[in-house]
């Protein structure tokens, strides 16, 4: 039992971790508006079946297996991640629809660039 333990404080650990290079490889991108995480990590859950799910903004004219491609080696996480990116106007054409909805539901902005600000905040708890 202890084993499981210390693997699931590594786990987290490792989640954290990658939560920071995420912000710290995507907040260098001119083309990134915004990232933000979602699900299960964004209301506290960091277990072993926790993965990240990441929303990106990002201009381009990219199509989404292109952007897909272009971020997912740029990020290489040690952990099970899933990247949700869009542009603005994709944003705004599905902002009203039910699985964007439920998807942005516990939304923790990690950056923003028009505001120029980074954040790694979430369930009351500082990464």
């Amino acid at each position: 039992m202890k084993d499981l333990k210390s693997e699931r404080i590594s786990y987290s650990k490792s989640l954290k971790e990658s939560l920071e290079k995420v912000v710290n490889v995507l907040s260098c991108l001119d083309e990134v508006e915004k990232v933000s995480l979602v699900g299960s990590f964004s209301r506290g859950r960091a277990d072993l079946f926790t993965d990240l799910d990441i929303v990106v903004i990002m201009r381009t004219d990219q199509g989404v297996l292109e952007r897909l491609r272009t971020l997912y080696p740029m990020l290489n996480l040690p952990v099970d991640y899933d990247l949700f990116c869009y542009t603005p106007r994709e944003i705004e054409a599905c902002k009203d629809r039910s699985f964007f909805k439920q998807l942005m539901l516990n939304e923790v902005v990690l950056y923003e660039k028009k505001r120029s600000r980074r954040r790694i905040e979430m369930a009351g708890t500082s990464l």
